[in-house]
Protein backbone atom coordinates (compact mmCIF):
# COMPACT_ATOMS: atom_id res chain seq x y z
CA UNK A 1 0.00 0.00 0.00
CA UNK A 2 2.81 2.37 0.83
CA UNK A 3 4.51 1.78 -2.51
CA UNK A 4 1.31 2.32 -4.47
CA UNK A 5 0.62 5.50 -2.48
CA UNK A 6 4.07 6.79 -3.42
CA UNK A 7 3.49 5.99 -7.08
CA UNK A 8 0.11 7.73 -6.99
CA UNK A 9 1.73 10.81 -5.45
CA UNK A 10 4.43 10.81 -8.12
CA UNK A 11 2.56 9.97 -11.30
CA UNK A 12 -1.22 10.39 -10.96
CA UNK A 13 -3.48 13.40 -11.16
CA UNK A 14 -4.77 13.97 -7.64
CA UNK A 15 -7.68 15.99 -6.23
CA UNK A 16 -7.05 19.73 -5.89
CA UNK A 17 -6.91 20.00 -2.10
CA UNK A 18 -4.39 21.16 0.44
CA UNK A 19 -3.84 21.12 4.17
CA UNK A 20 -3.91 18.18 6.57
CA UNK A 21 -5.70 15.42 4.68
CA UNK A 22 -6.47 11.77 5.18
CA UNK A 23 -5.01 9.40 2.57
CA UNK A 24 -8.50 8.96 1.08
CA UNK A 25 -8.89 12.72 0.63
CA UNK A 26 -5.34 13.32 -0.61
CA UNK A 27 -5.10 10.41 -3.05
CA UNK A 28 -8.75 10.02 -4.01
CA UNK A 29 -9.57 7.39 -6.61
CA UNK A 30 -5.96 7.18 -7.82
CA UNK A 31 -4.91 4.99 -4.89
CA UNK A 32 -8.09 2.89 -5.04
CA UNK A 33 -7.53 2.14 -8.73
CA UNK A 34 -3.87 1.28 -8.16
CA UNK A 35 -4.68 -1.09 -5.29
CA UNK A 36 -7.40 -2.83 -7.30
CA UNK A 37 -4.96 -3.31 -10.19
CA UNK A 38 -2.16 -4.64 -7.95
CA UNK A 39 -1.68 -8.37 -8.45
CA UNK A 40 -2.07 -10.38 -5.27
CA UNK A 41 -3.45 -7.54 -3.17
CA UNK A 42 -6.62 -8.26 -1.21
CA UNK A 43 -8.46 -6.27 1.38
CA UNK A 44 -11.04 -7.84 3.67
CA UNK A 45 -13.41 -5.80 5.79
CA UNK A 46 -14.91 -7.38 8.87
CA UNK A 47 -17.77 -5.85 10.74
CA UNK A 48 -17.81 -6.49 14.43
Amino acid sequence: MLGEAGLALSFDTLPDQSGVLTPADALGDALTERLRAADGFTLDIERG
